[in-house]
């Protein structure tokens, strides 16, 4: 039982490694993303939706829908947890609503602001919505702040269209997003006008990282202090098993139209969508229309998606940490938050029996980074991978030279660190376009086994690889490729060894979800995961 209890509280520690204290852009390097802010502001949710919800029939008419459905916002609402993001943490319940089961995560939250001590009144609601509703909410402290009108009504739906997509302010303006012709635009001539190009999984990863990762620009990050007075700790991440836990209120690559025009009235729209996938992928060594077609349709993008964030997430967890050094430099008393580090590395149990993977650069008793946030896969990676791999070991360098390492020499790394992670982006630029084979998923598969099986014993690790692997072999099963039956029983044993499932019930309880989780990870065995997941890589690999 005290075994159990500590585990539980050693996981609770954990996301607190994963933050830092301003956003790598904030570095005067240049923006390492697409996501373009600058000047923009938020229109509201009733604007998205007033199109969203329903095609008028005009818009039936021109054939809109056969590209987007327009029920994007009604599909949301009604079924995505997302839209009810800010009802779990309101705080104008009753003092006796508080106590029905429904309302253990708004009992939480009133628990939490209590224990931190926030001032009652105007002040302690400003407090609450920059530290709560930036996530629960999706408000971005980065952008002017909206109408009160609009505020309040986004407030209402929680996570709402703009939180993920961009702030609407200029590509609403002159409709310019609800003409037919705005599919034929690239994504940075989308980004510039502020919607952010959620179909590359490096955008649309660091939106999601945002929140489940943290953002201090934007106003989202969890505190040690918020996680100690009961905030629930997040796991780690995979974009794709994020994604298929939202009910999908989008069409992927293989749902939108590819098709010779039948007519003159579709002439146009077959040039438009064409125009699409060129804008989005590199199409130009497959020829005819029947060929990309075929090679779209047959496209691993689950795979690519998988793939791609995690890279996104190494990255931003390096970009949070030198981003934290160079706050330091500003604010000395700022560094060294519990937060930057790896909870497990000084709140463990002293068993022979939970041996937990460390980097072996790491000088015992030195707190680090988390281990499945700093793990890399340098075979990806073309571009002066041998520089960025000695920037890394570098900035390990720095956290073992003192406890909790050295702010200073992180702060003097940073720059070229960080012009490093720029590489990196365009090398998964150039990644995102191209259309991923079976050949491409198995020797991601090899990749991802051979730099992570003997770091499996962390849980954490097992966790997110775990996911990963899940995503590729189920593609191939979807494929054809892999026999279900060869690969079921492994995925099934996995999920309950390592609590993979994420798709629990809108109304079901967090606080329920994670304490199983906790208990789990407090059990973990990591002999069994390593054996299932070497088996679901190398069943994967047989195939011909």
């Amino acid at each position: 039982m005290i075994h159990r209890w500590i585990g539980i509280l050693l996981c609770i520690c954990f996301w607190f490694q994963t933050l830092g204290t301003t956003r790598a852009d904030d570095l005067s390097l240049g923006n390492l993303s697409e996501r373009k802010t600058d000047g923009l502001g938020e229109i509201g949710v009733k604007e998205c939706a007033a199109c969203h919800s329903a095609p008028s029939p005009i818009y039936e008419q021109l054939k809109v829908t056969r590209f987007i459905r327009l029920v994007e916002a009604k599909e949301w609402f009604e079924r995505d947890k997302h839209a009810y993001a800010y009802h779990l943490v309101r705080q104008d319940l009753p003092e006796s609503d508080l106590e029905r089961p429904e309302n253990k995560s708004n009992k939480l939250s009133v628990e939490i602001r209590k224990r931190l001590k926030w001032p009652v009144g105007q002040v302690g609601d400003a407090m609450f919505q920059a530290k709560c509703l930036t996530c629960h909410a999706g408000v971005d402290l980065s952008l002017p702040s909206p109408s009160q009108e609009v505020l309040q009504t986004n407030l209402q739906f929680g996570v709402q269209c703009e939180a993920c997509h961009g702030p609407g302010s200029e590509y609403t303006k002159t409709h310019q997003h609800q003409q037919v012709s705005w599919r034929a635009k690239t994504p940075a001539e989308k980004s510039k006008l502020g919607m952010w190009d959620l179909a590359s999984p490096s955008t649309c990863a660091d939106v999601c990282l945002s929140c489940h990762l943290g953002s201090i620009t934007q106003g989202r990050f969890v505190s040690h202090d918020m996680y100690a007075a009961g905030h629930p700790p997040l796991p780690p991440f995979d974009l794709q098993t994020f994604l298929d836990a939202m009910p999908p209120h989008w069409q992927t690559i293989q749902n939108k139209p590819y098709q010779s025009a039948t007519d003159k009235q579709e002439t146009r729209e077959f040039a438009l969508q064409s125009e699409y996938y060129a804008a989005n992928y590199d199409l130009q060594s497959l020829g005819t229309t029947d060929k990309i077609e075929q090679a779209i349709k047959s496209s691993y993008d689950r795979t690519r998606r998988s793939m791609i964030g995690g890279l996104v997430a190494n990255d931003n967890g390096i970009k949070l940490i030198h981003a934290a050094a160079a706050q330091a430099q500003k604010e000395p008393n700022n560094w060294g938050d519990f937060s930057m580090y790896d909870c497990m590395g000084c709140h463990q149990e002293l068993s022979k029996s939970k041996v937990r993977w460390r980097p072996d650069s790491r000088i015992p008793g030195r707190a680090f980074p988390s281990n499945w946030l700093t793990l890399e896969h340098p075979s990806l990676h073309k571009t002066n991978a041998s520089n960025h791999d000695r920037l890394t070991n570098e900035m390990f360098a720095a956290f073992n030279s003192v406890p909790f390492g050295d702010s200073k020499k992180l702060a003097a790394l940073s720059s070229h660190h960080l012009v490093s992670l720029a590489d990196r982006f365009r090398d998964r630029n150039r990644m995102e376009r191209q259309i991923m084979s079976e050949a491409d998923v198995k020797h991601w598969l090899q990749v991802l086994l051979a730099d992570r099986e003997e770091k499996l014993t962390d849980y954490w690790v097992a966790k997110q690889t775990a996911w990963m692997v899940t995503v590729a072999v189920k593609e191939l099963v979807d494929h054809g490729v892999l026999p279900r039956n060869a690969i079921q029983a492994n995925l099934d044993e996995l999920s309950q060894l390592l609590s993979l499932n994420l798709q629990i019930p809108r109304d079901a309880s967090v606080l329920d979800a994670q304490k199983n989780t906790l208990e789990i990870a407090g059990s973990f065995d990591a002999v069994r995961c390593r054996t299932l997941i070497r088996e679901l890589v190398e069943t994967a690999l047989s195939t011909k």
